[in-house]
């Protein structure tokens, strides 16, 4: 067969060529002779290798490169993909205000993800997230196995996806494309982890779709906060991630996205609905708790150039009520607001250095300020240690797409003094 398809090939090659022998520079004719052989023989390789030659790394459909790879295949089956990091943080011996800081250095094997996903047919799929932590699951181990997403999809038309199970709550950049070679530190943005508590999962249902115009939106209707878990460091311990979640109160969430030009992604997300999750206070009413998140994000990639830029501001609520039923006082009050932002800018120096190259080499400077008390209710006062910036330089090495090598220093400050800077070496590979 294989030889059938050959000899198939050189004659539909010599065909097309045919009409080329007549131009009159025969070096002209030679190079479009090989690219049509080039064409031909992709072809004749996706005929050969099927599935093999499908598999590309684009995110889509709300999730990372790796994670959409069920997406991409052309039959019904299993599909296999994942990640994974290690990292090794290095902390200075005294904080800023010259206290030693009595840290120790780390190394971590922080995460290997497997994603496992099966399609249908050409409407139904189901896609999952199985995350190790920390390299070791057991009594005796630091780490823990969890669903970080399952769900199943309903393709309604080629612009309408119907969404149920563990959902991925599409706010911010992070959350949704958390895969460690697709950003730049080695560790996440903090605004991403303490103003968006990343990475954020929540049962529930809903809608996303797309348009021709280069507009995509998801809208989903899932679990709420628990605001019994609120503290002065924010909402990130109040994700109830799926699993016997209470369920007294729910949320909305959605996000809209317009690729206005090539390489540039504009977007806005929100996540609202009440947190009490029936919690009362000392007189037997219920504190609502309602929370509301929402961030406008950017990326521009052009020529080897990526900036990203997020803003998330965030409000709780009933916080009064809250912080007297938890036992909050003075500076551990919850806040009433919740304010983040970053800026990322990276360049691919090998575009100068080996132009053609695969790898990519990418020195980046990120800034980023938060805090969790942005407001806070009178009669309750801030921590000086929760207003906080900080100034990443580093550097990230991409042999192929899917590895990254990393290193960068995060130097920290917050009004307090009392801020670690230190160094972080990074991992990566997606698959």
């Amino acid at each position: 067969m294989n030889r059938v398809l050959t000899g198939l090939l050189w004659t539909i090659v010599l065909t097309l060529s045919l009409p080329l022998l007549s131009q009159p520079t025969q070096q002209d004719t030679l190079k479009e002779v090989m690219r049509r052989l080039e064409v031909l023989t992709r072809v004749l390789e996706e005929s050969r290798l099927g599935e093999v030659a499908q598999r590309q790394y684009q995110p889509t459909q709300g999730v990372g490169p790796a994670a959409a790879q069920v997406y991409y295949k052309k039959k019904s089956g299993v599909s296999i993909a994942g990640y994974g990091e290690v990292i090794y943080q290095n902390y200075a011996s005294i904080t800023d205000a010259g206290n030693p800081s009595g840290k120790k250095d780390q190394i971590d094997y922080l995460r290997n993800i497997i994603y496992l996903g099966y399609k249908f047919n050409d409407r139904f799929l189901f896609n999952a997230e199985i995350e190790i932590e920390h390299a070791i699951v057991g009594e005796d181990g630091p780490g823990e196995v969890a669903l970080e997403f399952g769900y199943i999809d309903a393709l309604l038309s080629p612009s309408l996806t119907f969404r149920a199970g563990m959902i991925l709550v599409p706010v911010g950049i992070i959350n949704e494309l958390h895969e460690p070679p697709t950003f730049y530190g080695v560790l996440r943005p903090e605004t991403e982890r303490n103003i968006i508590p990343t990475t954020w999962r929540s049962n529930g249902f809903g809608f996303l779709g797309n348009t021709e115009g280069g507009w995509s939106f998801r809208l989903y209707l899932m679990e709420g906060l628990n605001a019994a878990k609120f503290s002065s460091s924010g909402i990130r311990s109040a994700r109830q991630s799926g699993g016997k979640a209470i369920a007294e109160d729910f949320a909305l969430s959605g996000r809209v996205e317009y690729k206005a030009l090539p390489g540039v992604t504009l977007g806005a997300s929100f996540f609202t609905g009440n947190s009490g999750q029936g919690l009362k206070d000392s007189s037997g009413t219920e504190i609502n708790a309602r929370t509301t998140l929402a961030a406008l994000h950017g990326i521009i990639q052009h020529k080897g150039l990526e900036i990203r830029a997020l803003y998330a501001l965030s409000s709780v609520d009933d916080v009064t009520r809250l912080n007297q039923t938890l036992g909050l006082s003075g500076s551990n009050s919850i806040g009433e607001q919740q304010m983040g932002y970053y800026a990322t800018i990276a360049y691919d120096i090998l575009r100068v250095l080996r132009p053609g190259s695969e790898g990519q080499l990418l020195p980046f400077v990120q800034y980023e300020s938060y805090n969790t008390q942005e407001e806070v209710p009178e009669g309750f006062s801030t921590s000086a240690t929760l207003k906080r910036t900080n100034l990443t330089i580093g550097l990230l090495y991409k042999p192929i797409p899917q590895i990254g090598f990393k290193v960068d220093y995060i130097n920290r400050d917050n009004e307090a003094g009392t801020a670690l800077d230190q160094w972080n070496v990074g991992v990566t590979y997606l698959f």
